[in-house]
């Protein structure tokens, strides 16, 4: 069976985010407008002359005359472009949050660079937890799909953390927005990450591609959650799927989205396995068909082969099935 499953590179190269500073500068790039959207130093932006996202690689070589080197966002292959910011230090732009309201400097080619700081969120700052407040802004996210791509619009209240609250769709054509979804809650908000896409993506099996989903929660870890979304050709726009459940998986020859999902048991070397399997069957929906559900007792590691291994397992109780699949894993370190 062929799996399409949540890209290994993609975590790798996320950069980890619990302690950033989030920035937006709008300008010009030469004649064309730029957006350029950094968390601490990793940044990605929108070129206004192709309608492009690229992604901004800080370059550590000291006898290296620029700064960054610029890539297309999905790809690391080849060097499109480089960047130099005129007197730019990366430790004082990390930890300075007045540093930098203006960035000036050039490309490769000669293009002068002309931006201003339009938004700054210090995430890491008690004080700005407790005070900062924003409504509506739009962030870029680094994945785009072969014909989109997207920006987050981001919300925080005092004394909470940033939340998404809607997407923004924009067109690779002509940077058209196409579609702006709105009503989305309890989304945590990751910087550039947040939409995670691939050239396989394709979750509708109408051999579109253009499909993308959105992290809920953590970007990493068990029990990860996501909203699904597919490009309805025929209403030319893009639907939420009506899956509900974990870190899923697609089976394009079975046409089926199977659910993992790991819960502790009653004793702390307890565990349960849950798997719930939806069949595609037209029209955006899914239909679940059938659960597997195992109680593993005992986990140990055998000494033999350094493995863990479990001293029995069984089918899970109405009752452990139904709980595992309501059970909300809060814990950010466990892995299990």
């Amino acid at each position: 069976m062929k799996y399409i499953k949540s890209i290994l590179l993609t975590i790798l190269l996320t950069p980890a985010i619990s302690h950033a500073m989030f920035r937006i500068y709008t300008g010009t790039i030469g004649q064309d407008n730029a957006e350029f959207y950094f968390d601490d130093e990793y940044a990605v932006y929108l070129d206004g002359k192709e309608n492009q996202v690229k992604r901004l690689s800080f370059i550590r070589k000291n006898n290296d005359t620029f700064n960054f080197e610029v890539y297309y966002a999905n790809s690391f292959e080849k060097i499109v472009d480089k960047i130099v910011i005129e007197n730019f230090d990366r430790n004082i732009f990390n930890y300075d949050a007045d540093a930098y309201p203006y960035l000036t400097g050039r490309t490769l080619n000669g293009d002068k660079i002309n931006l201003h700081k339009t938004f700054e969120y210090k995430k890491y700052d008690e004080r700005s937890l407790r005070e900062a407040e924003f409504y509506n802004i739009d962030y870029l996210q680094r994945d785009s799909t072969k014909d989109f791509y997207f920006k987050v619009i981001i919300s925080k209240q005092k004394n909470q953390e940033a939340n998404i609250v809607g997407i923004k769709i924009y067109s690779k054509h002509d940077g058209r927005l196409i579609q702006t979804i709105t009503g989305i809650k309890g989304y945590e908000f990751h910087g550039e990450v947040n939409i995670i896409t691939n050239d396989d993506f394709d979750f509708n099996f109408d051999g579109d591609n253009n499909d993308f989903y959105l992290f809920k929660d953590r970007l990493t870890g068990a029990n990860t959650t996501a909203d699904y979304y597919v490009y309805d050709k025929t209403q030319q726009q893009f639907v939420k799927l009506n899956l509900e459940g974990n870190a899923f998986r697609f089976d394009y020859e079975e046409k089926t989205a199977t659910s993992y999902k790991n819960c502790p048991g009653k004793k702390n070397n307890d565990h349960i396995d849950l798997r719930d399997i939806f069949q595609y069957t037209g029209n955006n929906y899914y239909k679940r068909v059938n659960t597997e559900c195992l109680y593993k007792e005992g986990s140990h590691v055998n000494k033999d082969n350094h493995q863990y291994e479990y001293k029995k397992q069984r089918a899970c109780k109405p009752k452990e099935t139904v709980g595992c699949r309501n059970y909300i894993n809060t814990n950010d370190d466990e892995d299990d």
